[in-house]
């Protein structure tokens, strides 16, 4: 019967045979994986030849120079009271700097690729993988899984810069201010209309553009005309006319604003009134005339 190890060996369990094959590849391929197990424990000077070893003696020395060139960069490490969880021989050592812990480890892969302590950078058998560190500001949390990020909450930073938000943050001033950007809503305080600043995208005339230009309608004794702060009025736009205390709806065939109700009762006084619809009247009281607008003056009736 063969020889039984009680308790089971760590690596060969209860049968003490050799996990490889008896001979040169057997011996090869057992420095092979002692110069992999090497390269996780914080050596500066990994070596193992990418084009393999013979299964023969210059295949075997070859193998054990890769090893020793690869122990030969492992620097010193340890424990201490304050580093529990660090193992000796790991590469990875304290260095004390006030009340704080400095941890330094650098880490070489066989590709020549450098990784640095604090690059949140680690090597795997899966390949190299970027470890996310990433942190929240404001109201804004940020949840990492090891494989998603989870960004959640209101940007309270005001990403528009010089103070104004942007993107959907709205500005809620008589003003915009500066620093927005394409996107970027602002609510009028004066007017109490909402604004978009559209750019690019095929927009000609970057500008604030009204948002419910044809929600409600436009107040004021000039009609909307697209400048300043006027959304550019479209087919069917409505405008209250606060001097004549008329509705008008624009037709965009003709580009013209036409009255809704036009009113034939005379206007009353010693001064004309604003002009309106081709044959309105005005008494002029000053002078006890009865007048008619023809579309371009008072005629005197």
């Amino acid at each position: 019967m063969p020889e039984i190890n009680t308790p089971p060996c760590l690596t060969h369990g209860s049968l003490p045979r050799a996990n490889h094959s008896e001979n040169f590849r057997g011996a090869v391929d057992a420095i092979v994986e002692i110069i992999e197990t090497v390269s996780g424990v914080g050596t500066i000077s990994y070596s193992k030849c990418p084009y393999g070893y013979d299964a023969n003696f210059n295949g075997l020395v070859r193998a054990l120079e890769d090893l020793n060139t690869s122990i030969s960069g492992i620097q010193g490490g340890g424990g201490g009271s304050t580093a529990s969880g660090i193992v000796a021989g790991s590469g990875i050592y304290i260095t004390q700097s006030g009340s704080f812990e400095v941890i330094n480890a650098t880490i070489t892969s066989a590709s020549g690729l450098t990784i640095s302590a604090g690059s949140g950078i680690y090597l795997s058998d899966a390949g190299t993988k970027i470890n996310l560190a990433a942190l929240g500001t404001g109201s804004v949390t940020v949840l990492y899984s090891g494989t998603t990020a989870l960004i959640s909450g209101t940007d309270t930073q005001g990403g528009g810069g010089g103070g104004s938000a942007s993107g959907t943050a709205v500005i809620v001033s008589g003003d915009p201010g500066t620093g927005y950007t394409a996107g970027s809503l602002w609510f009028d305080t004066n007017e109490g209309r909402l604004f978009v600043y559209a750019s690019g995208n095929g927009v000609s005339d970057p500008a604030w553009y009204q948002t419910n230009a044809e929600a409600i309608a436009s107040k004021g004794e000039a009609p909307p005309s697209g400048t300043g702060l006027n959304a550019p009025p479209r087919d069917g736009s409505i405008w209250f006319n606060s001097l004549m205390g008329s509705l008008f709806v624009y037709d965009a065939v003709t580009s013209g604003w036409y009255e809704t109700g036009p009113s034939r009762s005379f206007a009353y006084g010693p001064a004309a009134p604003p002009p309106s619809t081709q044959g309105a009247g005005w008494y002029d009281s000053a002078n006890s005339h009865l007048r008619v607008w023809d579309g371009s003056s008072w005629i005197q009736v």
